[in-house]
């Protein structure tokens, strides 16, 4: 028995160039409905669940071993378990997220006391200090 084509509209020749680019956009366009449904999902999860997300992230920032994947001694852990050590590694791993918070204030103040300074060299008014 032999099938035939039940649906006349299938065809057997290629494409044309146009009719490519039509199927192209559309098969784009149904990709980019997807990714958007599928982003869509993603920040629902993170409006819903964004305190638990960052204070997760902030722990396992502060209280992280820095030695992923190397085995412990646990007695020395279980001892000790906020040695100095492990402040001073919090603190190094700190320092530069730190410097990037400090850095603008600590420009802006010299820039201010270097304008108060020439403002004062140039207005002739004598500061009377307090020191007497």
């Amino acid at each position: 028995m032999q099938q035939q084509n039940q649906h006349p509209k299938i065809r057997n020749r290629p494409l044309s160039p146009i009719e490519q680019l039509l199927a192209d956009k559309t098969n784009i366009k149904a990709m980019c409905r997807e990714q958007e449904q599928k982003l869509g999902e993603d920040f629902a999860y993170l409006r819903e669940n964004v305190s638990g997300l960052l204070l997760s992230g902030i722990s396992s920032l502060l209280f992280s071993s820095g030695k992923a994947g190397k085995k412990t001694d646990e007695r020395n852990e279980s001892n000790v378990p906020f040695a100095a050590s492990g402040y001073l590694a919090i603190t190094k791993s700190l320092l530069p997220v730190i410097w990037s918070i400090v850095q603008p204030m600590l420009i802006t103040w010299g820039i201010n006391k270097a304008k108060s300074f020439i403002f004062g060299l140039f207005s002739g008014k004598k500061k009377i200090s307090s020191r007497n």
